[in-house]
Protein backbone atom coordinates (compact mmCIF):
# COMPACT_ATOMS: atom_id res chain seq x y z
CA UNK A 1 0.00 0.00 0.00
CA UNK A 2 1.49 3.22 -0.75
CA UNK A 3 2.26 5.46 2.10
CA UNK A 4 0.65 8.98 2.13
CA UNK A 5 1.73 10.22 4.92
CA UNK A 6 4.02 12.89 3.94
CA UNK A 7 0.74 14.27 1.75
CA UNK A 8 -0.94 17.46 3.73
CA UNK A 9 -4.43 17.60 3.76
CA UNK A 10 -6.75 20.47 2.77
CA UNK A 11 -10.10 19.32 4.32
CA UNK A 12 -12.33 20.69 2.00
CA UNK A 13 -15.78 20.39 3.90
CA UNK A 14 -15.88 20.45 7.91
CA UNK A 15 -17.24 22.28 10.72
CA UNK A 16 -16.30 23.64 13.80
CA UNK A 17 -15.67 21.71 16.95
CA UNK A 18 -17.66 22.42 20.77
CA UNK A 19 -15.73 24.55 23.63
CA UNK A 20 -17.50 22.31 25.98
CA UNK A 21 -14.57 18.52 25.13
CA UNK A 22 -16.11 16.42 28.33
CA UNK A 23 -18.25 13.89 27.04
CA UNK A 24 -19.16 10.43 28.50
CA UNK A 25 -19.82 7.20 26.91
CA UNK A 26 -23.72 7.80 25.67
CA UNK A 27 -23.01 11.18 24.05
CA UNK A 28 -19.54 9.73 22.74
CA UNK A 29 -21.47 6.79 20.47
CA UNK A 30 -24.60 9.49 20.24
CA UNK A 31 -21.46 11.47 18.02
CA UNK A 32 -20.74 8.61 15.61
CA UNK A 33 -24.27 7.90 13.99
CA UNK A 34 -26.74 9.70 12.10
CA UNK A 35 -29.56 7.88 13.94
CA UNK A 36 -31.27 10.38 16.16
CA UNK A 37 -32.64 7.66 18.59
CA UNK A 38 -30.42 7.48 22.23
CA UNK A 39 -31.53 4.38 22.78
CA UNK A 40 -30.20 3.24 18.67
CA UNK A 41 -26.89 4.44 20.12
CA UNK A 42 -27.13 3.04 23.56
CA UNK A 43 -27.90 -0.66 21.97
CA UNK A 44 -26.45 -0.75 18.57
CA UNK A 45 -23.06 1.68 18.50
CA UNK A 46 -21.13 -1.08 20.41
CA UNK A 47 -21.77 -3.45 17.47
CA UNK A 48 -21.02 -1.23 14.70
CA UNK A 49 -17.46 -2.05 13.09
CA UNK A 50 -16.61 1.82 11.92
CA UNK A 51 -17.44 2.30 15.76
CA UNK A 52 -15.04 0.04 16.25
CA UNK A 53 -12.51 0.95 14.65
CA UNK A 54 -12.52 4.34 15.80
CA UNK A 55 -12.06 3.05 19.20
CA UNK A 56 -8.89 0.82 17.70
CA UNK A 57 -7.66 4.70 16.63
CA UNK A 58 -8.18 6.63 19.60
CA UNK A 59 -6.64 4.20 21.53
CA UNK A 60 -3.39 4.44 19.92
CA UNK A 61 -3.91 8.32 19.25
CA UNK A 62 -4.23 8.12 23.48
CA UNK A 63 -1.63 5.35 24.00
CA UNK A 64 -4.46 3.29 25.79
CA UNK A 65 -7.04 0.35 25.96
CA UNK A 66 -8.98 0.80 23.54
CA UNK A 67 -12.03 0.62 25.84
CA UNK A 68 -14.60 3.39 26.15
CA UNK A 69 -13.85 4.25 29.42
CA UNK A 70 -9.79 4.51 29.31
CA UNK A 71 -10.33 6.62 25.45
CA UNK A 72 -12.81 9.09 27.32
CA UNK A 73 -10.59 9.59 30.22
CA UNK A 74 -7.34 10.30 28.47
CA UNK A 75 -9.26 13.06 26.15
CA UNK A 76 -10.98 14.50 29.13
CA UNK A 77 -8.03 15.05 30.92
CA UNK A 78 -7.15 17.84 28.22
CA UNK A 79 -9.02 20.54 27.29
CA UNK A 80 -10.63 21.80 24.07
CA UNK A 81 -7.56 23.60 22.82
CA UNK A 82 -4.84 21.03 23.53
CA UNK A 83 -6.96 18.71 21.89
CA UNK A 84 -7.12 20.67 19.05
CA UNK A 85 -3.62 21.03 18.56
CA UNK A 86 -2.95 17.54 19.08
CA UNK A 87 -4.89 15.72 16.92
CA UNK A 88 -4.29 18.59 13.62
CA UNK A 89 -0.73 18.50 13.80
CA UNK A 90 -0.83 14.43 14.36
CA UNK A 91 -2.78 14.43 11.15
CA UNK A 92 -0.60 16.79 9.24
CA UNK A 93 -3.49 19.03 7.98
CA UNK A 94 -2.80 21.80 6.03
CA UNK A 95 -6.22 23.63 5.73
CA UNK A 96 -9.69 22.84 7.27
CA UNK A 97 -12.90 24.35 5.68
CA UNK A 98 -15.31 25.35 7.75
CA UNK A 99 -18.93 25.39 7.37
CA UNK A 100 -20.04 27.85 9.84
CA UNK A 101 -23.57 26.52 9.66
CA UNK A 102 -23.90 23.81 12.36
CA UNK A 103 -23.40 23.22 15.35
CA UNK A 104 -24.61 26.67 16.44
CA UNK A 105 -22.04 29.54 16.71
CA UNK A 106 -21.92 30.44 20.26
CA UNK A 107 -21.26 26.45 20.67
CA UNK A 108 -17.87 26.25 19.12
CA UNK A 109 -14.45 27.81 18.29
CA UNK A 110 -14.77 30.44 15.70
CA UNK A 111 -12.78 29.72 12.56
CA UNK A 112 -10.19 32.16 13.85
CA UNK A 113 -9.27 30.64 17.05
CA UNK A 114 -9.45 27.37 15.35
CA UNK A 115 -6.77 28.09 13.17
CA UNK A 116 -4.50 29.84 15.62
CA UNK A 117 -5.02 26.96 17.94
CA UNK A 118 -4.31 23.98 15.48
CA UNK A 119 -1.50 26.05 13.31
CA UNK A 120 -3.24 25.08 10.33
CA UNK A 121 -4.92 27.54 8.32
CA UNK A 122 -9.03 27.63 8.21
CA UNK A 123 -11.45 28.85 5.35
CA UNK A 124 -15.29 29.39 5.88
CA UNK A 125 -18.06 28.69 3.90
CA UNK A 126 -21.41 30.52 4.09
CA UNK A 127 -24.76 28.45 4.58
CA UNK A 128 -27.30 29.58 2.13
CA UNK A 129 -30.38 28.40 4.17
CA UNK A 130 -29.18 29.56 7.07
CA UNK A 131 -29.07 33.31 5.19
CA UNK A 132 -32.83 32.41 3.99
CA UNK A 133 -33.85 32.03 7.84
CA UNK A 134 -32.60 35.03 9.43
CA UNK A 135 -34.60 36.93 6.41
CA UNK A 136 -37.63 35.04 6.88
CA UNK A 137 -37.98 35.75 10.26
CA UNK A 138 -36.56 39.33 9.91
CA UNK A 139 -38.34 40.66 6.78
CA UNK A 140 -41.52 42.03 6.21
CA UNK A 141 -42.06 41.29 1.85
CA UNK A 142 -40.59 39.49 -0.70
CA UNK A 143 -38.99 42.42 -2.77
CA UNK A 144 -36.84 42.84 0.98
CA UNK A 145 -35.63 39.14 1.30
CA UNK A 146 -34.62 39.02 -2.45
CA UNK A 147 -32.47 42.60 -1.43
CA UNK A 148 -30.97 41.65 1.61
CA UNK A 149 -30.10 38.08 0.12
CA UNK A 150 -28.47 39.85 -2.74
CA UNK A 151 -26.36 42.09 -0.61
CA UNK A 152 -25.19 39.19 2.09
CA UNK A 153 -23.86 37.44 -1.28
CA UNK A 154 -22.10 40.34 -2.80
CA UNK A 155 -18.20 40.23 -2.47
CA UNK A 156 -17.82 37.44 -0.85
CA UNK A 157 -14.03 36.56 -1.16
CA UNK A 158 -13.31 39.92 0.28
CA UNK A 159 -15.47 39.19 3.21
CA UNK A 160 -13.37 36.03 4.26
CA UNK A 161 -15.59 33.23 2.54
CA UNK A 162 -14.02 30.76 0.05
CA UNK A 163 -17.53 28.32 -0.74
CA UNK A 164 -21.51 28.06 -0.31
CA UNK A 165 -22.86 25.46 1.09
CA UNK A 166 -26.71 24.07 0.26
CA UNK A 167 -28.67 21.71 1.97
CA UNK A 168 -31.91 21.79 0.15
CA UNK A 169 -31.76 18.12 -0.20
CA UNK A 170 -32.48 18.06 3.10
CA UNK A 171 -35.31 20.26 2.91
CA UNK A 172 -37.43 20.13 -0.63
CA UNK A 173 -34.82 17.26 -2.97
CA UNK A 174 -31.71 18.57 -5.37
CA UNK A 175 -34.14 19.13 -7.99
CA UNK A 176 -34.51 22.79 -7.98
CA UNK A 177 -37.30 24.33 -10.32
CA UNK A 178 -37.91 27.45 -11.40
CA UNK A 179 -40.37 29.66 -9.94
CA UNK A 180 -41.52 32.64 -10.70
CA UNK A 181 -41.49 35.99 -8.11
CA UNK A 182 -45.24 35.84 -7.59
CA UNK A 183 -44.87 31.64 -6.51
CA UNK A 184 -42.32 33.00 -4.32
CA UNK A 185 -43.92 35.55 -2.80
CA UNK A 186 -46.85 33.55 -2.03
CA UNK A 187 -44.80 30.63 -0.25
CA UNK A 188 -42.75 33.87 1.80
CA UNK A 189 -46.41 34.80 3.19
CA UNK A 190 -46.64 31.42 4.39
CA UNK A 191 -43.29 30.80 5.54
CA UNK A 192 -43.06 34.17 7.49
CA UNK A 193 -46.71 33.23 9.25
CA UNK A 194 -45.20 30.39 10.76
CA UNK A 195 -42.08 32.20 12.11
CA UNK A 196 -44.07 34.52 13.71
CA UNK A 197 -46.39 32.09 15.32
CA UNK A 198 -42.82 30.06 16.00
CA UNK A 199 -40.47 32.30 16.59
CA UNK A 200 -38.16 30.50 13.95
CA UNK A 201 -38.44 28.97 10.69
CA UNK A 202 -37.01 26.19 8.61
CA UNK A 203 -37.20 26.90 5.66
CA UNK A 204 -39.22 23.84 3.71
CA UNK A 205 -40.77 26.02 1.36
CA UNK A 206 -39.62 24.86 -2.00
CA UNK A 207 -41.22 28.02 -4.18
CA UNK A 208 -39.06 30.39 -2.27
CA UNK A 209 -36.15 28.07 -1.34
CA UNK A 210 -35.51 27.46 -5.16
CA UNK A 211 -36.11 31.15 -6.28
CA UNK A 212 -33.70 32.02 -3.54
CA UNK A 213 -31.21 29.59 -4.46
CA UNK A 214 -31.18 30.74 -8.06
CA UNK A 215 -30.26 34.24 -7.28
CA UNK A 216 -27.29 32.08 -4.82
CA UNK A 217 -26.43 30.56 -8.23
CA UNK A 218 -26.38 33.71 -10.37
CA UNK A 219 -23.50 35.66 -8.32
CA UNK A 220 -21.64 32.19 -7.26
CA UNK A 221 -21.19 32.39 -10.76
CA UNK A 222 -20.47 36.00 -11.52
CA UNK A 223 -17.95 35.69 -8.67
CA UNK A 224 -15.98 32.24 -9.63
CA UNK A 225 -17.62 31.11 -6.39
CA UNK A 226 -17.47 27.37 -5.64
CA UNK A 227 -20.86 25.76 -4.31
CA UNK A 228 -21.47 22.57 -2.25
CA UNK A 229 -24.47 20.30 -2.67
CA UNK A 230 -25.06 18.12 0.66
CA UNK A 231 -25.88 15.01 -1.33
CA UNK A 232 -26.73 11.28 -0.81
CA UNK A 233 -25.97 10.17 3.23
CA UNK A 234 -27.91 11.89 5.89
CA UNK A 235 -29.99 10.76 9.02
CA UNK A 236 -33.66 10.58 8.48
CA UNK A 237 -34.48 14.04 8.35
CA UNK A 238 -33.73 13.85 4.63
CA UNK A 239 -35.19 11.57 1.78
CA UNK A 240 -32.31 10.10 0.69
CA UNK A 241 -34.94 9.30 -3.47
CA UNK A 242 -34.33 13.15 -3.96
CA UNK A 243 -30.38 13.01 -2.72
CA UNK A 244 -29.35 12.12 -5.88
CA UNK A 245 -26.80 14.01 -7.72
CA UNK A 246 -28.58 13.43 -11.21
CA UNK A 247 -31.59 15.63 -10.00
CA UNK A 248 -29.28 19.02 -10.37
CA UNK A 249 -28.91 17.90 -14.02
CA UNK A 250 -31.01 21.40 -15.08
CA UNK A 251 -28.86 23.46 -12.65
CA UNK A 252 -25.37 21.58 -14.63
CA UNK A 253 -26.50 22.24 -18.10
CA UNK A 254 -27.03 26.15 -17.89
CA UNK A 255 -24.41 27.54 -19.76
CA UNK A 256 -24.80 30.93 -16.91
CA UNK A 257 -24.09 28.82 -14.40
CA UNK A 258 -21.46 26.77 -15.05
CA UNK A 259 -18.36 29.66 -14.03
CA UNK A 260 -20.06 28.33 -10.43
CA UNK A 261 -18.09 25.73 -9.44
CA UNK A 262 -20.18 22.82 -7.94
CA UNK A 263 -19.26 20.31 -5.59
CA UNK A 264 -21.04 17.30 -4.43
CA UNK A 265 -20.89 16.31 -0.98
CA UNK A 266 -20.23 12.81 0.68
CA UNK A 267 -19.48 11.60 -2.42
CA UNK A 268 -23.02 11.27 -3.02
CA UNK A 269 -23.34 7.97 -1.05
CA UNK A 270 -24.59 5.87 -2.12
CA UNK A 271 -24.80 7.61 -5.51
CA UNK A 272 -21.08 7.49 -5.61
CA UNK A 273 -21.09 6.23 -9.29
CA UNK A 274 -23.28 8.66 -10.05
CA UNK A 275 -21.36 11.68 -8.54
CA UNK A 276 -18.00 10.45 -10.05
CA UNK A 277 -20.00 10.44 -13.92
CA UNK A 278 -21.25 14.01 -13.31
CA UNK A 279 -17.75 14.89 -12.40
CA UNK A 280 -16.05 13.04 -15.23
CA UNK A 281 -18.71 14.48 -17.32
CA UNK A 282 -19.17 18.26 -16.68
CA UNK A 283 -16.00 20.63 -16.17
CA UNK A 284 -17.22 22.62 -13.22
CA UNK A 285 -18.22 19.49 -11.13
CA UNK A 286 -15.71 18.19 -8.43
CA UNK A 287 -16.99 14.95 -6.19
CA UNK A 288 -16.10 15.70 -2.55
CA UNK A 289 -14.80 12.10 -0.65
CA UNK A 290 -15.13 12.07 2.31
CA UNK A 291 -13.99 9.69 5.11
CA UNK A 292 -15.93 9.97 8.79
CA UNK A 293 -18.86 10.88 7.47
CA UNK A 294 -20.14 8.85 6.27
CA UNK A 295 -20.19 6.66 9.06
CA UNK A 296 -19.21 3.54 7.07
CA UNK A 297 -16.57 0.72 7.15
CA UNK A 298 -13.29 0.48 5.20
CA UNK A 299 -14.27 -1.85 2.84
CA UNK A 300 -17.15 0.72 1.98
CA UNK A 301 -14.59 3.50 1.62
CA UNK A 302 -12.86 1.28 -0.45
CA UNK A 303 -15.93 0.94 -2.90
CA UNK A 304 -16.75 4.27 -3.28
CA UNK A 305 -13.02 5.26 -3.27
CA UNK A 306 -12.58 2.60 -6.33
CA UNK A 307 -15.50 4.00 -8.28
CA UNK A 308 -14.40 7.97 -8.09
CA UNK A 309 -10.82 7.10 -9.07
CA UNK A 310 -12.00 4.53 -11.81
CA UNK A 311 -14.59 7.27 -13.27
CA UNK A 312 -13.55 10.72 -13.03
CA UNK A 313 -10.31 12.43 -13.04
CA UNK A 314 -8.40 13.27 -9.88
CA UNK A 315 -8.28 16.49 -10.29
CA UNK A 316 -12.08 16.60 -10.32
CA UNK A 317 -12.02 14.91 -6.20
CA UNK A 318 -11.05 16.13 -3.13
CA UNK A 319 -10.85 15.04 0.35
CA UNK A 320 -12.91 15.85 3.48
CA UNK A 321 -13.76 14.64 6.72
CA UNK A 322 -16.95 16.03 7.20
CA UNK A 323 -15.80 15.97 11.04
CA UNK A 324 -18.26 18.03 13.56
CA UNK A 325 -17.96 18.54 17.23
CA UNK A 326 -15.06 16.60 18.37
CA UNK A 327 -11.06 17.32 17.13
CA UNK A 328 -10.75 13.64 16.84
CA UNK A 329 -13.20 13.39 14.23
CA UNK A 330 -10.53 15.73 11.84
CA UNK A 331 -7.87 12.89 13.00
CA UNK A 332 -9.65 10.21 12.45
CA UNK A 333 -10.79 11.53 8.54
CA UNK A 334 -6.72 11.99 7.63
CA UNK A 335 -6.11 8.22 8.96
CA UNK A 336 -8.96 6.91 6.77
CA UNK A 337 -8.61 8.76 3.92
CA UNK A 338 -4.56 8.31 2.86
CA UNK A 339 -4.74 4.68 4.14
CA UNK A 340 -8.07 4.03 1.63
CA UNK A 341 -6.84 5.96 -0.91
CA UNK A 342 -3.01 4.26 -0.84
CA UNK A 343 -4.59 1.12 -0.81
CA UNK A 344 -6.39 1.74 -4.21
CA UNK A 345 -3.92 2.93 -5.75
CA UNK A 346 -1.82 0.35 -4.83
CA UNK A 347 -4.62 -2.29 -6.43
CA UNK A 348 -4.74 0.16 -9.77
CA UNK A 349 -0.27 0.19 -9.93
CA UNK A 350 -0.69 -3.51 -9.71
CA UNK A 351 -3.16 -3.83 -12.14
CA UNK A 352 -0.98 -2.25 -14.37
CA UNK A 353 -3.23 0.92 -14.26
CA UNK A 354 -0.93 3.47 -13.46
CA UNK A 355 2.77 3.55 -12.44
CA UNK A 356 4.26 4.29 -8.75
CA UNK A 357 5.44 7.77 -9.65
CA UNK A 358 1.64 8.39 -11.18
CA UNK A 359 0.07 7.03 -8.22
CA UNK A 360 1.46 9.28 -5.94
CA UNK A 361 0.54 12.54 -8.11
CA UNK A 362 -2.93 11.65 -8.06
CA UNK A 363 -3.11 11.23 -4.37
CA UNK A 364 -1.86 14.67 -4.13
CA UNK A 365 -4.63 16.01 -6.44
CA UNK A 366 -7.50 14.72 -4.19
CA UNK A 367 -5.96 15.33 -0.59
CA UNK A 368 -4.40 18.44 -1.47
CA UNK A 369 -4.45 20.16 -4.81
CA UNK A 370 -7.91 20.05 -6.01
CA UNK A 371 -9.30 21.80 -3.38
CA UNK A 372 -6.24 24.04 -3.01
CA UNK A 373 -7.14 25.37 -7.03
CA UNK A 374 -10.84 25.12 -6.50
CA UNK A 375 -11.26 27.46 -4.02
CA UNK A 376 -8.30 29.32 -4.67
CA UNK A 377 -6.32 28.67 -1.44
Amino acid sequence: MLDLTAIAVVDNHCHPILLKQQIDAPQLRRLFTEATSPAFAEQHMPNSVHYLWMLRQLAQLYHCAPSEAEILTARNTRDAAALLTHCVTTANIEALLLDLGYPAPEQCYTAEQMSQLAGCRTARILRLEMIMQQLIVSCNDIDEVIERFTVELSELRQRGYCALKSVVAYRTGLYIAEWSKDDAAIAFAEARAQAVQQGYIRIAHKPLLDYLLHIAFKQAAQQRVPLQFHTGYGDHDTDMRLGNPLHLRDILERRDYQTMPVVLLHESYPYSQLGAYLAAIYPHVYLDLSYTIPFVDKLEMLSFTRQALSVAPASKLMYSTDGIYLPEMYWLGAQRGRAVIGQVLQEMIDADEIDTTQAHHLAKLVLHDTATQVYTL
